[in-house]
């Protein structure tokens, strides 16, 4: 009975053995790093007849393996503006290794898909590159440069890094128009400093002392797949010129010799931002003579009206600064009292002035 009791006890005690041994080896596998040798050993203490025995012991050993686990993220929270014809505007992604091991990253860019943030893309910007920082991210260092590395180099665990794509926008881009680039990011073995690592593989057969790889990423299979994008920002103007006989028709209402035609220009914006810099050249028909210091426009030659703005124009004196110049026939308006003409978003900017069609 007694032989009996001991066995019943035996078989408890590694029955509980085991139980923490297992306990054991999955709170240190948790965070530990890849290729970390595990080794425990089981002791078996007993005795025969009240003889103790040799003790038997049996030990197993492997590696940890390597969860691959990582995120591409956008770095900005909107599309990013550009205007038609900027140079090297650009967005970042942020690539983050939450591995249980330094990994290097392949990269790959598609600047053909279809949508971005929810938004169809209609235009193609030029000159598409992109680099890796090979800084860790801290919020603080440097920015990635032009013709920098194009592949992740030994990222570890914990730490990101930024990749920035870089475009030109043509100055044939139209407002609302988007872009959007992909970047894919695939892991792969941290090789030797300053070489891309090959592909990690999946689904090999487990070995105990070699590393397998396991794929938690949250798209699976070791990719992740990102896009961003740019949108055009840019003035949307439209221009347009008529005229109107006003005196001198002999009732007529017509372009007769002696009557007096009033031009009206107007340039409308019609989108959101605004138009800087705005110059109106005009050239006047040799066969008309432009006509001065009118009274309906306050004793002015040139009547403008930037959306409720009425603004100071003659063309007397080409040196006064009032931005009103004619040359040869040649009507120039810009620069009214020294100050840049805008044309805000969604405003009109008229231009008005009178010829008389002389008379034989």
């Amino acid at each position: 009975m007694k032989i009996v009791t001991g066995k019943t006890g035996l078989i408890l005690r590694l029955g509980m053995t085991a139980v923490v041994l297992l306990l054991g080896q999955q709170a240190m596998a948790v965070g530990t790093d890849a290729g970390t040798s595990i080794d425990n050993t089981v002791n078996v203490d007993y005795e025969v007849g009240g003889i103790n025995q040799t003790d038997l012991t049996d030990t197993v050993s492997f590696v940890v393996d390597r969860r691959v686990d990582f995120t591409l993220t956008q770095l900005g929270g909107a599309l990013v503006n550009v205007t038609p014809g900027e140079q090297n505007a650009f967005f970042d992604f942020l690539l983050t290794n939450t591995s249980n091991s330094p990994l290097d990253f392949s990269l790959a860019l598609d600047d053909t898909i279809a949508t971005v943030r929810g938004v169809s893309t209609t235009a193609s910007m030029s000159g598409i590159e992109y680099a890796v920082n090979t800084l860790v991210y801290t919020g603080g260092e440097a920015d990635p440069s032009q013709g920098g590395p194009q592949f992740v180099d030994e990222l570890l665990e914990d730490d990101a890094i930024r990749i920035r794509v870089w475009g030109d926008a043509a100055l044939t881009l139209l407002n609302g128009q988007v872009d959007g680039i992909e970047i894919e990011a695939t892991a792969g073995e941290p090789g030797a400093g300053g070489s891309e690592g090959a592909p990690l593989t999946y689904g090999v057969v487990n070995g105990d002392l070699t590393i397998e790889n396991v794929a938690a990423n949250a798209t699976g299979g070791g990719v992740e797949v990102q896009s961003d994008g740019f949108i055009v920002v840019t003035a949307d103007l439209a221009v347009a010129k008529s005229y109107a006989v006003i005196a001198g028709s002999l009732g007529s209402d017509l372009a007769i010799p002696g009557a007096t035609v009033e031009y009206t220009i107007t340039v409308v914006n019609s989108s959101a931002t605004d138009a800087d810099d705005v110059v109106i050249t005009d050239s006047i028909d040799t066969d008309v003579t432009l006509d001065l210091n009118v009274a309906a426009y306050g004793g002015e030659d040139i009547f403008v009206d930037n959306d409720g703005t009425q603004l100071t124009c003659n063309v007397e004196n080409n040196a006064d600064g009032d931005g009103c110049d004619l040359v040869g026939q040649d009507l120039t308006i810009t620069d009214q009292s020294e100050v840049s003409i805008t044309v805000a978003g969604n405003t009109t900017l008229t231009i008005q002035y009178r010829v008389t069609i002389p008379t034989p």
